[in-house]
């Protein structure tokens, strides 16, 4: 599984067992106990890629993006922005 927010890495926990579907190894931490057996985290959200995605982010809207997008946005003059932070 690849976790991260900020630095995208490969989960360091030992597998546990394999995903049903993706037949790839898993933590406990990565993994559901479905009825169909163990089920990593990626195909429960539905994803291709075993990536750990949170909740959270797939709620996101289009809002939700302009506003980080706009948030993160540097002006020409932001140069010295975090200089009186001491």
């Amino acid at each position: 599984m690849i976790i991260g927010y900020l630095v995208l890495h490969r989960c360091e926990n030992r597998a546990l067992g394999s995903c049903v579907k993706c037949q790839r190894s898993y933590c406990e931490e990565h993994v559901e106990v479905k009825p169909e057996g163990l089920i990593c985290l990626a195909c429960s959200q539905g994803l291709a890629q075993p990536v750990a995605l949170p909740i959270t982010a797939q709620t996101y809207n289009d809002a939700d993006l302009a506003l980080f997008t706009a948030a993160s946005a540097w002006d020409a003059d932001d140069t010295d922005k975090f200089a009186d932070l001491s």
